[in-house]
Formats: C-alpha cells, structure tokens, sequence
C-alpha cells in the first residue's frame, strides 16, 4: 500500500537549508538616521511567546524622520504595530526584555515600557529623575530578582560626590541608582553574556576590576564581585558571544592574545580564561583583503559578531566580513561546533547593500541572529539584501533541515497548507471530504479523520517531526499527498 501513495503522492522538493523565509516580510521600512536611501540598522531583536517581534535599533520614525533609535513592534508575519508606542531614545538603541517590560538604553537614554502596549514606565522613569544619575550607557544586564547592572563610560551619580563616576552600577528594579553597590572597573564595560545561574562574562576597556588586574575580559558574580578563577588573555576589544554547556566561552570582535601578534576575530576560551586549541582560533573570520582583522578605523570600532547554536549543533556566524576559512561568505557562515566551516551552505551572495554606500555606518554588516520558533533564525542588521533579493535589514531563514513543498494550487482538487507543518494542517478541497488517513513513510495508519466538508483542521501536534502520507478520499476519487512535521 505505501508503494501505491508513494505512487500517487506529489513531487517534494528539498530546498536549500537556511533559506529565506518568504512568509515574513518587514511592511516596516528601516532607514537610515542621516539619509532616506540607506537601510537603517537594527541592533536588537526580541521574539515573544505569541511569535511577535520587538525591534530596536538607529533608524527613523516613518512620522517623524527627526525621532530615531526606535522600539517597534512587528507582528510574526512582518506586519508592523502602530499601536505599539514609537520612541526615540538614540541612535542605536538596544531593547531587552523581562516579564511584563521592554528596556531600552542607549548612551544617556534608560528607561522601560509595558511589552505589550509599549506605553512608558513613567514610575521608573520619575525614580530615575529624582535618584539623579545618568552617562554614558554602554549594556544592560537583568538580574534575577529584577534589578539591572549597567555598564558604562562615566555613570555619574550626583548624590555620591566619593564615587560620582562608575564604569558599573547597579539600578534597583523601580528605577532608583543603587548605593550599595561597590564593585567598579576602571575603564568601559562595555557588554554583559550570562554565563551560569551565579556568573556573567563581561567585556570593555578596562586592565583593572576591584583594583584586581584583569585584561578586558572577566567573569564575575551575580553580586558584582571578581571570579578570580578566570585570567584574561584577551586584549583589544573582545566581545563574549556564546556560553557553551561544557563552560568554554566564544569570543568575537578585534583581539589580540597574549604572545601572538596577530589579531584575531573568533576565539574560544577555556573555563579558566585559557585558549582552547581544539578551536579553529587562527583562521576563520576575514575580511575581503584576507586579513582577520577590518582595515579602517571605523569598521575596527564597529567590527562585530553575532553567533547562535543551532538545533542540529552548529553555529551561524553573523558580523562584518567577507571570508571565513578561505571561503567567500558575505557577513553570515555556518561552522561546526570547534569553528570550522560548513562549505555548503551560504554559498550564494550571503547578505548584501543594494542601497547605496551606506555612508553612515560604513558597510554592511549582521549586528544580531536570534533563534525563531519552529527551528527558524532571524537575522537583522545593516543590510538590504539577502541572495540578491531586496529585504529590509531583518530576515527569518528557514530550519537547517528544511523542506520545499512545491507549491499546489487549488484547481489540483486537494490543498495541504502549511507545509512543513507543526501544530495544524489544514485542507482545502474542491468537494467533499469523507475521511482523511494519515500515514507514516513506513505505511503504518497513524490517523483516521472523518470529515463531511470541503475544508478541515486537523491536529498533528502529537505527531513526531518526520514525512508523512495524506490520503484523503471524497465521494467521486481518492488524493495522496505529503506533508512534513518540523519543530
């Protein structure tokens, strides 16, 4: 029997992993702060448990082109909310979440909103005011029990003249400057990474911490205090991207390392701050002249990567670069788990500019990748093309283990939708539908549906991820079809 559906079942096509998503699309037009023909650039993304989005970045207000460094919201199709408060808070700005608020921070800009109205916390911004400090904002952190640790240039508290300016601070849950705290660097923090339930790695300018000697990269406690057990050898401007299970860190950025005089851009660091060797530490990331560092000033300071997991155990590595390992990739790579690379897949154009020179931030580059529902990633950044289509500067790709249905139209008697499905099918049909079997490859019946409609909704939620066979028999013939189950 399964020989006789596999007979009658229609064509499958197996697309390319990582592929675009072409069921969302931005109806948000991002651009630039300085100049309405550039993308504008996206720094943060946030995805809720209802699949809508939460954006912050340096762009500009579609009804005020003077408002920039925005929070938006966009729905899980793309669709952007009106409804969602619009503000400015900077160029750049970065958005974080905890239940039941979005923060945003930039530069001397803090402050919080409802998640779901993006109405403003005037409470916390009043304790703000009257608690009298503000800077430069460089990160946030969110502690468990609310609270933020801030990372900054020159944090000034105006009520403590002994210690007006602090280059960490912590902020009470309401808003209030907290004075007991007594922890300090000695120059920029500059990014905070949870590493475990008690630590976070964190990154800047600084060569001191507690007056301890600590080489821009340290490990402390969620009190503030100094994980002495971790040693730098970490120099320039390294920035944490990912904590791995086994406790090794993955460092991007601009580095340099102790007793070797070449910078680096993707490193791995043992438990204790060591370089782990089974990395491919010396000759991943490059830039289009092959060299592993950026050639001007400007693309130094901004040189950036983004890395996340994947659910197959790989990384996608997302930044300002042209190569990786020797290969030409554009700004995004996939590697196995110690870094080296996948050579077959982003092997088209990768993410591109077909907006100009982008002047402003002087390339183009991916700032964030952020695993979506259902085995998805969005990507987002300072771009306006991905495989030479035109996108805005945030994309959702497709799982690593995709697969293209070809697309069935309706005058073909039966339509199966979505495909790859997760939680429903849905069937349309052109008469009615008596009953529906579903089977697995192996031709086992793992469903009977019995229907008495041209359109049905049926629950697949139990079903394993894996191919499936549809049979779906109407008074007059009998349609075969195949359907995926991805999560």
């Amino acid at each position: 029997m399964i020989i006789l559906l596999l007979h009658f079942s229609c064509t499958i096509i197996y697309g390319q992993p990582f592929s675009l998503d072409n069921t969302f699309e931005s109806s948000y037009v991002f651009r630039d702060y300085y100049d309405n023909n550039e993308a504008g650039g996206i720094i943060s993304v946030i995805e809720l448990d209802d699949g809508s989005l939460r954006i912050g970045g340096g762009f500009q207000d579609p009804f005020d082109i003077y408002n920039i460094g925005l929070n938006i919201k966009l729905h899980s199709n793309g669709m952007f909310d009106p409804s969602y408060g619009i503000f400015g808070g900077g160029v750049g700005l970065s958005i974080y979440y905890r239940h039941p608020y979005i923060y945003y921070l930039n530069w001397g800009t803090l402050g919080r909103c409802d998640y779901q109205t993006g109405i403003i916390d005037t409470v916390f911004y009043n304790n703000k005011y009257i608690s009298n400090y503000g800077g430069h904002f460089n990160d946030l952190y969110i502690l468990d029990n609310g609270d933020l640790l801030i990372g900054g240039g020159n944090v000034y508290h105006a009520g403590l003249p002994d210690v007006r300016y602090t280059w960490i601070s912590r902020i009470k849950e309401n808003g209030f400057f907290d004075t007991s705290f007594h922890h300090d660097a000695n120059n920029h923090v500059k990014f905070f990474l949870k590493y475990d339930e008690n630590r976070i790695m964190i990154a800047g300018n600084f060569t001191m911490y507690d007056s301890i000697p600590i080489n821009q990269i340290a490990r402390i406690y969620n009190d503030g205090s100094l994980d002495t057990s971790f040693h730098s050898i970490l120099s320039n401007w390294p920035k944490p991207l990912y904590i791995q299970d086994d406790g090794k860190v993955i460092v991007g950025g601009v580095v340099n390392i102790q007793n070797y005089d070449s910078l680096l851009a993707l490193v791995r660091l043992n438990p204790d701050g060591s370089l782990d060797s089974s990395f491919n530490n010396f000759n991943n990331v490059q830039s289009k002249f092959g060299l592993v560092q950026v050639v001007t000033q400007a693309e130094e300071y901004y040189h950036s990567y983004t890395l996340v997991q994947t659910t197959n155990n790989k990384y996608i590595v997302g930044g300002n670069f042209a190569n990786y390992q020797g290969y030409e990739r554009h700004h995004i790579v996939l590697t196995d788990l110690d870094g080296f690379i996948d050579t077959t897949i982003f092997t088209g154009s990768g993410i591109d500019t077909c907006l100009g020179m982008l002047s402003s931030w002087g390339y183009t580059q991916v700032n964030t990748i952020v695993p979506a529902q259902n085995d998805k990633y969005y990507v987002a950044g300072k771009f306006s093309g991905f495989n030479g289509q035109m996108v805005e500067p945030i994309i959702r790709l497709n799982p690593h283990d995709h697969v293209g249905v070809e697309e069935q139209e309706e005058e073909e008697g039966l339509l199966i939708y979505p495909n790859p499905a997760k939680e429903t099918l849905l069937l349309n049909a052109g008469s009615f539908i008596t009953e529906v079997e579903v089977f697995s490859l192996s031709g086992r019946l793992v469903k009977v549906v019995p229907i008495n409609s041209t359109r049905k909704s049926i629950d697949v939620s139990e079903f394993p991820s894996g191919n499936y066979i549809l049979r779906a028999i109407s008074r007059d013939e009998v349609w075969v079809k195949k359907f995926v189950i991805i999560r």
